[in-house]
């Protein structure tokens, strides 16, 4: 089965990006004399900085608020719609057969950036530099034995095999994006990776501007766009490092808003601000507890299975996150699988942790996390002081940018660490294979279930949901992760700019269509 193979820190809440409406802009895009309320201008801010913005690599989080501006796949999740709704963009409507051919009638009218039709052509092209550029999201894509063009409103995508997840997968932010193919030609030489690093060739809304690696980037209008006209002519961000920085810019008036994941506490501060309005939504974020197989405490899945019968989920997550989520009663994040398959099979026994503390002859279980994280940070402090209520010493240990994945891949792991990750799609093969599966790149301890891929396969190729309830029975049953949460999206804007509840993504909570969004008036 192939890999995938996405930054663990890029799944973690998936980056933090604070908004701010400018002022007047240059000839070139950029903030000028900051007049007050003009509002043609909004600027944004990344917590940290971002990865390249190339469609073709981009796999982590922030950097897909430039990608998904400028670049459009053949369908999207509507923004907005918390259901997980598939919509066409480029195609207006489809077809499958047996999950293996599918065909899409595409949008007329429409231009790349510069200035080339997009037509059916332009499919293989994108599809074959996704391939060749090789980098995590390309497996999006390995499964496609032919595209054919009848006509350059339509296509037929011929798969190698069934696959129930192709369609999701194109819907995902990472899913494959129309690249122009004059432009693919025109910068062949290394696939263009240089080329598409600072400039793009896409069709959405905006088009790259100004990028100071590191300092800043900027999204400019696209005069010709196919739809609707985004309210805002240029978009600025600029990096800031300092997460209490962003929250104090924000309440003191200097930042309008930010997308980002909060803990208990500081949604509390934002909510008693008068100038500011919180927009929540269900999302597939999904706070988990990885438990290492390879710690003392955890060698067997009866001695996993009865440490986390005594974790007191509703305790722990109202302490920890408050209104902005509940606990999780499944294995899958809620939207990947019905409800009557998903299901944990442990029960809550308040004296589990008592005969449990009796084993550890007074040793320390150490709990990661990502210091980023503000919600991993969350749950593990207070688990840590659960635990102590229960005569078991614990330690929560926060792992720099960078550290993290490498820290729960050494000999010297924490015993668990709890992971704030979401799906590339809506799919529960998008969930299991990634964080199940040694071969899927986030299961961070490197654990595995004999048998599981055997049934991942079957789910992928014929949707059958027993497949699928058979994993969630192996994941309960081997004791080795556990589904903390269901956290919902957050965004906090100031009452001058609407539209937040229009924008959202359902997969990625930090990546917001800027196209919706418009002044309040």
């Amino acid at each position: 089965m192939r890999k995938i193979q996405r930054n663990a820190l890029a799944l973690i809440s998936g980056g933090v990006v604070a908004v701010l409406t400018l002022t007047a802009c240059t000839a070139g895009g950029g903030s000028k004399d900051e007049a007050v309320g003009d509002t043609s201008t909004l600027r944004m801010a990344f917590y940290q900085d971002i990865s390249t913005p190339d469609p073709d690599t981009a796999y982590n989080g922030s950097e897909l608020n430039l990608v998904n501006s400028a670049y459009e796949g053949l369908v999207g999740y509507e923004p907005g719609n918390s259901n997980d709704k598939i919509t066409g963009v480029l195609a207006t409507s489809w077809t499958e057969k047996d999950n293996t051919v599918f065909t899409f009638k595409l949008r007329k009218g429409v231009t790349f950036h510069d200035g080339t039709s997009f037509t059916s052509a332009a499919i293989k092209a994108s599809f074959d530099r996704r391939t060749a550029v090789g980098q995590g999201p390309a497996y999006m894509v390995a499964g496609v034995k032919d595209v054919a063009t009848p006509d350059p409103n339509t296509a037929v995508i011929t798969l190698k095999a069934p696959n129930t997840a192709f369609l999701p997968l194109l819907a995902s932010p990472f899913g494959p994006k129309m690249v122009s193919p004059t432009a693919i030609k025109a910068h062949a030489a290394n696939n263009g990776t240089s080329w598409f690093a600072n400039h793009d060739a896409g069709t959405g809304p905006y088009t790259y501007g100004q990028f100071d690696k590191g300092t800043s980037y900027q999204l400019n209008r696209y005069a010709n766009y196919w739809g609707p006209a985004p309210a805002y002519k240029t978009v600025n961000f600029s990096v800031v490092t300092s997460q209490s920085s962003l929250q104090l810019q924000l309440q003191g008036g200097q930042l309008d808003g930010l997308t980002t994941d909060l803990d208990k506490l500081t949604r509390a501060a934002y909510d008693k601000q008068p100038s500011l309005k919180v927009t929540t939504w269900a999302s597939t974020l999904n706070p988990t507890l990885f438990v290492n197989p390879k710690s003392a405490f955890f060698t067997d899945a009866g001695t996993r299975r009865k440490f986390l019968s005594g974790i007191d989920l509703s305790t722990l997550v109202s302490d920890a996150l408050g209104g902005i989520a509940k606990p999780s009663d499944g294995v899958f994040p809620a939207a990947v699988l019905p409800a009557a398959l998903n299901k944990k099979d442990l029960t809550y026994s308040a004296s589990a942790w008592r005969e449990f503390a009796s084993r550890l002859n007074n040793r320390t279980i150490k709990i990661g996390y990502a210091t980023p994280d503000l919600v991993a940070k969350a749950l593990s402090d207070n688990l840590v002081a659960e635990l102590g209520k229960a005569g078991i010493k614990a330690q929560s240990i926060g792992f720099g940018t960078g550290t993290y994945y490498t820290a729960m891949s050494s000999a010297d792991a924490p015993d668990l660490t709890i992971f704030n990750g979401f799906p590339d799609t809506v799919s529960p093969e998008a969930w299991a294979r990634v964080f199940y599966t040694p071969t899927g790149g986030l299961d961070l301890f490197g654990a595995s279930v004999p048998g599981m891929d055997t049934l991942l396969d079957e789910g992928l190729r014929t949707g059958n949901p027993d497949a699928y309830a058979q994993v969630v029975q192996q994941v309960n049953g081997s004791g080795l992760w556990f589904s903390l949460a269901s956290l919902r999206g957050t965004a906090i804007f100031s009452t001058k700019v609407a539209g937040a509840d229009k924008a959202f993504n359902p997969v990625i909570t930090g990546l917001i269509d800027y196209a919706k969004l418009e002044p309040t008036r």
